[in-house]
């Protein structure tokens, strides 16, 4: 689904001219990179961004610039949506097809592999991705009755490193869309853009998400707990099952690696207390930005 270019851009301008803090001068920063960017360049340059990635279900609700949009896809999306999908490679969907390879004797074959809705398994040789002898030995002399062969899946690129990036960047410009630049310019969060750009890197500690069951809506939550003082964003994936992650994003009194260890301690019988941030405007109204400027950089829970 497009968005509204326009609207978006008028929105994120007048919230930037309110909480310019580092002698900014374009009228739009890119919300991963922060470079400045002018208004003709919004129209004809920066890119709509789906968040989450269109393969796994998002919508498009933010402008990234090419060159962020273009890494974050190659870099760390891939490998989110590879995860996923070797994941569910291994439940043998029905309704389903993926690439294999057969391996016999030293010789390999490739093809594919096919579950239909009642999961019955077929396998469909594409004589064009194999050499023609290699094709006719398998026929004639491997693929035959009660004969046993090795089948792989095609391995797929995944690093857990680059998915928590992926999951990382999902949250992060959630929160964008939501709040816009109002607290995320405080130099706090520059490690975390970092962290997606550079994912092989630690600029912050590792699992600021969970993908256990949340029994919530998908949104963004004020936490209700100071000692991992933040925003738990909750969103689904999609493919052909749904999946749930909460990602947290600490405020700036919190260390990440304070908040990466409490996260740690909370499991499936832990009982935690969150607020739904409250549906305000807080790119233009001025009180409303305050209100949530106080709970960032506050120790209050109330809102």
């Amino acid at each position: 689904m497009s968005m509204d270019k326009k609207e978006y851009y008028i929105r994120m301008h007048s919230n930037l001219q309110y909480v310019k803090k580092n002698n900014c001068n374009g009228d739009y920063l890119c919300p991963i990179c922060l470079n400045e960017y002018s208004e003709q360049d919004v129209k004809n340059v920066l890119t709509e961004e789906d968040v989450p990635q269109k393969s796994l279900g998002g919508n498009r609700i933010a402008l990234t610039c090419r060159k962020c949009n273009s890494r974050c896809g190659s870099d760390i999306d891939i490998h989110l949506l590879n995860a996923i999908t070797t994941r569910e490679h291994r439940l043998f969907l029905p309704c389903s097809e993926r690439k294999i390879r057969i391996e016999k004797d030293g010789q390999l074959l490739n093809a594919n592999l096919q579950i239909d809705e009642d999961r019955t398994i077929k396998l469909l040789v594409d004589t064009k991705r194999n050499k023609p002898d290699t094709w006719i030995d398998f026929h004639n002399n491997i693929l035959l009755p009660n004969e046993v062969v090795n089948v792989e899946d095609v391995p797929l690129k995944r690093n857990e490193r680059r998915i928590s990036a992926a999951l990382l960047k999902n949250a992060y410009l959630l929160l964008f869309a939501k709040t816009g630049y109002t607290f995320l310019l405080d130099k706090y969060y520059d490690s975390l853009r970092k962290q997606i750009l550079e994912p092989d890197v630690f600029h912050v500690p590792d699992r600021l998400w969970t993908m256990q069951n949340i029994p919530i809506p998908d949104g963004i939550y004020l936490t209700q707990d100071n000692r991992y003082r933040g925003f738990f964003v909750i969103y689904t994936l999609r493919l052909k099952l749904l999946y749930r992650v909460c990602v947290l994003i600490p405020t700036p009194n919190v260390p990440y690696l304070m908040a990466v260890k409490e996260l740690e301690k909370i499991d499936s019988k832990s009982q935690v207390k969150v607020l739904r941030l409250p549906d305000l405007d807080y790119f233009n109204n001025m009180a409303s930005i305050e209100t949530l400027n106080q709970w960032c950089y506050g120790w209050s829970l109330k809102f």
